[in-house]
């Protein structure tokens, strides 16, 4: 666990325990994330409105009446560090863990806290990403094909850089006007195009990312004259735009004509300028 979230975790309890205006017996919860992935820790910070110094903060996992950790409060915060195999218990990878904590200080027991939930995510081999078209125009579409190493999925999720711009079938057709979505709009537009496929619809489980492929969207009416674009792409890309151009026009009689490069030479700055 990263020390600034701890740190920020630290804070959050701190503020609860300082911050409460009224006396109650009933604990607060607080986890550092709501997601973590195998492998990967959480803290889960159990509060007390006194100090309650050497009493015993219990933490439970779901409906169970048992507490699978307990840990002598040295204040008004008990603060439990788990992986994530020790957070699942019995439960399997994908799982939606569920948490609460109480205290008990010799004969007397606290009401048990509200819960808390931290989703365990599993990981699952890259598929393979495939698209018929490197350039399209907004109102046309491109056919994407996720392909995962094994028969059947639940879906498949297809990214612009960090945005999720889709979900569902893992073949299907995309608009010029969906990849776009969300940007800053352009003559040209760069889709760098990843995808990801979630293998079972109750366990969550997610892939690692496909391989990259780049598009552009191309928006002629933005263009305040013709233009002839190079646009860069990497060499395992350049074969399919090798010889090869797309031209657009606009109804102003404006044109856009885009081939590939090099992805040593930078994009043409003025294909990149709509219209003021």
């Amino acid at each position: 666990m990263d020390s600034k979230v701890l740190f920020v975790t630290l804070t959050l309890c701190w503020g609860s325990a300082a911050g409460r205006s009224t006396w109650t017996d009933k604990p607060w919860i607080i986890v550092s994330s709501s997601d973590i992935e195998v492998g990967e820790e959480v803290e889960v910070c159990c509060t007390l409105p006194i100090d309650y110094r050497g009493g015993e903060c219990r933490l439970y996992r779901g409906d169970s009446r048992f507490p699978f950790r307990l840990k002598t409060a040295l204040g008004f915060i008990c603060v439990f560090r788990l992986s994530s195999s020790v957070l699942l218990g019995p439960q399997p990878v994908g799982s939606v863990v569920s948490l609460r904590c109480d205290y008990q200080l010799q004969q007397y027991t606290s009401v048990s806290s509200d819960g808390a939930s931290v989703v365990v995510w599993g990981t699952s081999p890259s598929p393979k990403l495939s698209v018929s078209n490197q350039v399209i125009s907004a109102e046309d579409t491109v056919e994407v094909i996720c392909s995962p190493p094994r028969p059947s999925v639940y879906k498949c999720h297809f990214y612009r850089d960090q945005d999720r711009i889709a979900e569902g079938p893992c073949r299907r057709n995309l608009t010029g006007s969906q990849l776009a979505v969300w940007a800053k709009p352009a003559v040209l537009l760069p889709v760098n195009l990843t995808c990801r496929y979630r293998p079972d619809k109750d366990l969550n489980f997610r892939s690692d990312a496909s391989n990259n492929n780049m598009l552009f969207v191309v928006d002629a009416a933005r263009a305040s004259s013709s233009l002839d674009c190079k646009v860069p792409v990497n060499s395992g890309q350049l074969a399919a735009f090798r010889g090869l151009s797309w031209t657009y026009a606009s109804g102003s009689g404006t044109k856009v004509r885009v081939h590939g490069t090099d992805s040593g030479i930078q994009l043409n700055a003025t294909c990149d300028h709509a219209k003021p």
